[in-house]
C-alpha cells in the first residue's frame, strides 16, 4: 500500500501520495494535476498547487504582477501544504457536480 497524507481543504478531504527522497531523507508529497483534472471544494472553488503559474485573474496584494497562484491575494493556503484554494469569484464552478469524488476513489 502506497504512503499518502490526508488534507482536508475548506472541505474536501484529498489524500496526497507520498514518496521518499533520498537526498533529502524525507517523505514528499505528490501533488495530482489539478489544471488536468480539477478538484473544488464544497463551495465551487478550485484547489491548486501554490507554483501553479497565475491566472489572467491573479491580482497581488502589493499591486505587483503575480508569478503564481501563492503570490495572489484570491488564493488561500492551505496549512502544512503547498496546495491551496482559489477563491476568485470567477473562477467558481457553479455545477452540481463541484465535488470530484473519483480523486478519493482512485487514491485507495
Amino acid at each position: 500500500m502506497e504512503k499518502t497524507r490526508r488534507h482536508n481543504i475548506e472541505g474536501t478531504v484529498l489524500d496526497i501520495l507520498l514518496q521518499y527522497d533520498e537526498d533529502s531523507g524525507r517523505y514528499m508529497e505528490i501533488y495530482p494535476d489539478f489544471i488536468e483534472t480539477p478538484i473544488y471544494t464544497p463551495e465551487g472553488y478550485p484547489i491548486l498547487f501554490t507554483g501553479e503559474d497565475a491566472c489572467t485573474y491573479a491580482e497581488s496584494v502589493e499591486g505587483e504582477p503575480c508569478i503564481d497562484c501563492g503570490s495572489c491575494r484570491f488564493y488561500r493556503q492551505a496549512p502544512n501544504t503547498l496546495i491551496g484554494v482559489c477563491g476568485h469569484p470567477k473562477k467558481r464552478c457553479n455545477e452540481e457536480k463541484q465535488y470530484n469524488t473519483e480523486y478519493e476513489e482512485e487514491t485507495k
